[in-house]
C-alpha cells in the first residue's frame, strides 16, 4: 500500500523537476520582461515622491505619450504605466501600489481600458495559466525550441538587457503601416455603456484620486480601430457627472496634425512614435496650462532626469 502511495508522488515530483529544470531552456533568448508588474517595477524604482503625474490605461495609453518629451519641454517629472490589455481594475490596483512610494499631482486616465469588461470566469482562468506560466516557462515559451541553438548555452547565465528605462514607460515604436478607411468621426447621441464592474473600479479610481489630492484628467489618445462616437459620449458624461476634464483627441486630430499615412504603426490601432510625439506635445502644453506642476530641470534632485534625457535622445535619434 505504501510503495503504491509513494510511486505516484515521486512520478509527479519527477515530472515537476524536468519541467521546472527544461523550462530554463526556453526562457527567451533576449527577454525583457512584460505586464503590468514590469511596469511597477520601473517606476518604484525612482525616488520617493519625486513623479509629478503618470498615464496609465491600456495600450492605447503606452504608445500614446512619453513622458521624456514631456521633461523635455517643461521639466515634468512622469511614467507612462499603460500595459496592453489593462483592465481598470488592474489600473486601480497599480495605482494603490505606487501611491506608497509617489505621490503624483496627476493621472491622466486614457478612456479605452473603460470598455474592457472583468468576467470572474476569465480571471480565475487567467490567474491559474500566469500561476503555470511563472512556475514552468516552458509552458508560455513553448515555442522557442525553433528559434535554439547551440551557441545560446554559453550565453545564457549573462544578464540581459532590459527595456531602457529612457523610455520612463513609454513604447517606444517607429513602424509605419498606414490607416487608409478615410474619415472615422460619425456625430450621434447614442452612448456606448460602460459595463458594470469597469464603472465600479472606475468610481473606485474616482475616490481614491480625490482620497489624495490628485487631479484626475481623462483622454481617448486617436485609435480610428478603437475609438467610437459612442463610447466619447459615455466617457463625456461620465466625465461630467464626476467634474472631470476629458479631453478627447479623436476629434482634434486636424488641430494635432496627425497624418495617418505616417503616425501609425497598425493601419490605426496605435500611434507610433510621429504621431506619439504630437499627442504629448499637446498634452505636455495642456499640463502647463491647467495644472500647477512644477518645472525640475534646474533642480539638483532631479539631474538624472536631464541624464535620461540625453540616452533618450540618442534612443530615438533614427527617427
Amino acid at each position: 500500500m505504501r510503495a503504491k502511495i509513494i510511486k505516484p508522488i515521486l512520478f509527479i515530483t519527477g515530472m515537476f523537476l524536468l519541467l521546472y529544470g527544461l523550462s530554463y531552456f526556453f526562457l527567451p533568448y533576449n527577454s525583457t520582461g512584460e505586464g503590468p508588474y514590469k511596469k511597477m517595477k520601473g517606476i518604484l524604482s525612482a525616488p520617493p515622491h519625486t513623479i509629478d503625474y503618470v498615464t496609465i490605461g491600456d495600450s492605447e495609453c503606452s504608445t500614446s505619450i512619453s513622458p521624456m518629451e514631456i521633461w523635455r519641454t517643461h521639466g515634468y517629472a512622469g511614467y507612462n504605466c499603460g500595459v496592453p490589455g489593462q483592465r481598470l481594475q488592474d489600473t486601480y490596483y497599480m495605482l494603490g501600489q505606487l501611491l506608497q512610494k509617489q505621490s503624483p499631482k496627476v493621472i491622466l486616465l486614457e478612456t479605452n481600458s473603460f470598455y474592457r469588461n472583468f468576467k470572474y470566469t476569465n480571471a480565475l482562468q487567467g490567474a491559474v495559466d500566469e500561476t503555470a506560466k511563472n512556475l514552468f516557462p516552458i509552458y508560455k515559451y513553448h515555442n522557442s525550441w525553433k528559434y535554439f541553438n547551440i551557441d545560446m548555452l554559453t550565453t545564457m547565465n549573462r544578464k540581459l538587457p532590459a527595456l531602457p528605462k529612457a523610455y520612463k514607460g513609454y513604447q517606444y515604436n517607429i513602424t509605419t503601416k498606414p490607416y487608409t478607411k478615410g474619415p472615422y468621426v460619425r456625430k450621434t447621441r447614442v452612448r456606448q455603456k460602460i459595463g458594470d464592474q469597469p464603472l465600479l473600479y472606475l468610481n473606485k479610481i474616482v475616490d481614491l484620486c480625490k482620497e489624495n489630492d490628485i487631479q484626475l484628467i481623462l483622454y481617448s489618445a486617436p485609435t480610428p480601430l478603437c475609438w467610437t462616437y459612442e463610447k466619447h459620449n459615455a466617457a463625456a458624461a461620465f466625465a461630467k457627472k464626476n467634474a472631470l476634464p476629458y479631453i478627447d483627441l479623436n476629434l482634434h486630430t486636424a488641430k494635432l496634425g496627425i497624418d495617418w499615412s505616417r503616425d501609425t504603426r497598425d493601419r490605426g490601432n496605435h500611434l507610433n512614435y510621429y504621431g506619439a510625439k504630437k499627442v504629448t506635445d499637446y498634452m505636455g502644453l495642456y499640463l502647463s496650462t491647467h495644472t500647477d506642476l512644477t518645472d525640475h530641470r534646474k533642480q539638483k534632485q532631479y539631474l538624472s532626469w536631464n541624464k535620461a534625457l540625453k540616452k533618450y535622445l540618442t534612443l530615438i535619434w533614427e527617427a
